[in-house]
């Protein structure tokens, strides 16, 4: 599924009404169906509710006027609140806000000086439908838009947003000032920027997306390359393997990875590298540590590698690495390498010297947060999978400044060095150098434990090793990593806390089997997001 911004929404919009020539109105009566519809679903008690059906000016409000006459003709006790005079609407919100003073839905016009008895009206409803703003605000909201929203966020009521919780900047999820906390959100066509980043996603609560009828061709048309990456997408890259499939061609992944204290970030990403299907995979450790992996892991091989003093890998592992990454599928690095300087400088060593393609991890991104330039001389595709902290040393920008615009640094730096980006966190970002982006769905908190990242890496890996678009690949283990973790916490019914690392490493094989055997054809509608 495409994740666009709200200007290619606009001309999505556009072509299909003025170039086609489908209605406007019919959109309007597709989009305040399908809203209404979602309303019922969610809230089974919606028509027996108090409704207020708060609008402003533009279509917006319109698709809120089609949802309070539906509401009206099924019998509900609903009311228009307007926050502007109904002289300044035009165009399709004109013609159904007509239709509502012909059959005499009430409308209640609030005053910007609070004197109106429109204010009681409100605070009388238990429950909220928003239609005051669309995707395209653009300014901080002030005046009566900003008391209006926040009167419903203090009224204590179920809130259900049309296409996106007003105050919302749709482009990005930064609230304007003050911005609608929505329990579920109706958007149309495709989902918006705004719906999936932090914290717009906050506010929208429950996200489902309904066709309008846009035709597919007009969206196809627009060479959209972000992607919001659900089972439909991702069941598409990942294709069932033929029956002469065998170990040898299935992929070998090499890890360099590990330290004292930190054979388990090593274990971790072999065992992830193993569950996401590598035909073979070999550990490469320092040697004094060989026999602790041994012990710990049984699939994978090792490799074990000069040492320095302090049972790091040693400068003098480099030919012997370089040798053997130069016949494999993937290389990957990082994870529990230790930060002391002589693997520190391996790392910046080997990125130009391995033709392998290659997914850096942890301590690996540390080393080349030393020198960032050194990635412009890879030979191969890199992946890059830094947390919000590690990316903040990578860009020289601060943590706050990188989780406020995630897709845009993300996008920036991929291009700017021509790697892969996994920014991981609250909706995972991939970013390519080629224009492509991907928002991921899966994943939830109780993933906030260590060890989850290295995991992480060894899939990637996996898919990398097997053949698969760098891209794809990136996402793909993003998305089933997500899902793994998702599927233990409802199938185990945990709660937010608890989840280890290895715990999703049963269920991995179980998602990627449910991926093979998707038989869709991609978007599927309704799309529904729980956030």
């Amino acid at each position: 599924m495409y994740l666009v911004t709200p200007s290619e929404m606009a001309e999505i919009d556009r072509i299909t009404i003025r170039e086609l020539g489908i209605p406007g109105v019919v959109l309007m009566e597709n989009a305040g169906r399908g809203a209404f519809s979602f309303f019922c679903e969610i809230l089974p008690d919606f028509l027996s509710r108090k409704i207020a059906v708060v609008c402003g000016r533009g279509n917006n409000a319109g698709d809120g006027f089609v949802i309070a006459r539906l509401c009206y003709s099924a019998g509900a006790d609903v009311r228009v609140i307007l926050l502007t005079h109904p002289e300044v609407l035009v165009g399709d919100a004109l013609t159904n806000f007509e239709i509502l003073q012909k059959l005499y839905v009430p409308v209640y016009i609030l005053d910007s000086e609070g004197k109106s008895d429109a204010w009681d009206v409100l605070r009388e409803c238990n429950v909220v439908v928003d239609a005051i703003f669309g995707t395209g605000l653009s300014r901080e909201v002030t005046g009566i838009y900003r008391k209006a929203i926040e009167t419903i966020n203090s009224m204590g009521v179920p809130v259900l947003a049309v296409d996106i919780p007003s105050g919302v900047d749709g482009s990005s999820g930064r609230i304007m000032g003050v911005a609608v906390r929505a329990t579920a959100t109706a958007t149309f066509g495709l989902p918006k920027i705004g719906h999936v980043q932090w914290p717009g996603a906050e506010n929208t609560g429950r996200l489902k997306v309904l066709d309008i009828g846009f035709p597919p061709s007009v969206i196809e048309s627009r060479g959209l390359r972000r992607y919001l990456l659900v089972e439909s997408l991702v069941g598409r890259w990942l294709q069932k393997r033929n029956l002469i499939t065998h170990k040898g061609n299935a992929g070998h992944v090499a890890i360099l990875a590990g330290s004292p204290g930190k054979t388990g970030a090593a274990a971790m990403a072999a065992m992830g590298a193993v569950r996401g299907g590598a035909g073979l995979v070999t550990l490469m450790v320092p040697k004094s540590l060989n026999p602790i992996l041994e012990e710990k892991i049984t699939e994978p091989m090792t490799l074990p590698l000069d040492e320095t003093l302090t049972q790091t890998v040693s400068l003098s592992a480099e030919e012997k690495i370089i040798s053997f990454v130069s016949s494999k599928q993937c290389f990957a690095l990082g994870p529990g390498l230790s930060l002391e300087p002589e693997p520190q400088y391996l790392v910046r060593k080997l990125i130009p010297a391995v033709d392998c393609p290659m997914v850096i991890d942890a301590d690996g991104l540390t080393a080349i947060s030393e020198n960032v330039e050194v990635l412009r001389d890879a030979r191969a595709p890199v992946i890059l999978t830094p947390h919000p902290g590690e990316m903040a040393r990578l860009t020289g920008m601060t943590v706050p400044e990188i989780q406020a615009d995630r897709l845009g640094v993300a996008q920036t730096f991929s291009r700017e060095y021509g790697v892969i980006v996994v920014l991981k966190g609250f909706r995972t970002v991939v970013a390519s150098p080629d224009g492509r982006a991907a928002v991921n769905t899966s994943g939830n908190p109780a993933m906030a434990s260590g060890g989850m990242g290295d995991i992480l890496t060894g899939l990637i890996s996996a898919f990398l090793a097997q053949g698969m678009d760098p891209f794809e690949a990136a996402c793909t283990g993003v998305y089933v990593h997500g899902a793994a973790a998702d599927r233990v916490v409802r199938e185990k019914l945990w709660g937010t806390r608890g989840l280890a690392a290895t715990d999703l490493l049963d269920w991995i094989p179980r998602i990627i089997a449910e991926l093979e055997a998707w038989q869709g054809n991609g978007t599927t509608y309704p799309f529904d997001l729980l956030l």
